[in-house]
């Protein structure tokens, strides 16, 4: 985590002109590899595996071609060396087109940083830090009750009318805080490795990276789904950035 000086952009800001102090997020971004294919057939409503592509698996009925990715963790600077999977959606007009298009990828590794354009907007998806079985105060911010109001303090006044005998969904109750799959939009990519005037050292973090205007969910080493933003629409113009400051110290 670091900050930026930007020049706010945002039409109809109250800010907008004016220098804000941001916070960054820098994001590892190592290359990825097509590894395979998977070939999934619709059997009652669901999705079901038939085969993969390198098994020379029959297509002709098949509902859903989905190409198999990998990432090494160690290209990033980690010492786990059993590599991330994720199996991406490949679409087209027809299957035939798909696999020739899978074909001249299969096997190879790519530089992420081509698929992300500079000053541009990206949606993560991933986990939230899971803080276990929580209470009602801490899970969803409720008002403590006075002193000697009731029995329990920490919990809610009433759940509900005595008929209809049952409890709301929009009641507060304990239950599971965090290690939820979360997706957050409309990022700003402030910064991408290598370019000139932004270098961070090796102990920051190893290879490629990302500069994400705003926080990602999960912590440090947890695996992220980074992907161009489906819901805007507005133009991408180069923001003003003044300074970027990591760990209190300018880059």
């Amino acid at each position: 985590m670091g900050h930026a000086l930007v020049v706010d952009d945002r039409n109809g800001s109250p800010n907008f002109g004016k220098p804000l102090f941001v916070s960054y997020t820098v994001v590892a971004f190592p290359q990825i590899k097509v590894v395979d294919a998977k070939i999934y057939k619709e059997i009652d409503g669901y999705l079901k595996n038939i085969g993969k592509l390198s098994q020379n698996s029959d297509v002709k009925d098949a509902t859903e071609l989905r190409a198999l990715v990998q990432i090494v963790p160690k290209d990033a600077g980690f010492s786990q060396k059993k590599p991330f999977e994720i199996e991406v959606p490949v679409v087209g007009k027809s299957y035939e087109e798909k696999i020739e298009f899978l074909k001249k990828y299969i096997g190879k590794s790519y530089d992420q940083k081509e698929l992300l354009s500079k000053w541009s907007f990206a949606d993560v998806i991933g986990v939230t830090k899971g803080r276990g079985f929580q209470g009602p105060v801490k899970r969803f911010g409720i008002k403590r009750k006075q002193h000697k109001s009731r029995k329990s303090v920490r919990a809610v006044g009433t759940i509900g009318p005595w008929h209809p005998a049952s409890v709301m969904y929009t009641v507060p109750r304990a239950g599971q805080m965090g290690y939820h799959r979360r997706t957050i939009y409309n990022l700003r990519i402030l910064g991408i490795s290598k370019e000139p005037g932004i270098q961070l050292t090796t102990k920051t973090v190893n290879g490629d990276y990302l500069l994400l205007k705003g926080t990602v969910p999960g912590t440090v080493g947890r695996p992220l789904v980074i992907r161009k933003a489906v819901r805007i629409k507005t133009q991408v113009k180069q923001p003003s950035i003044i300074s970027f400051s990591i760990n209190g110290v300018k880059i």
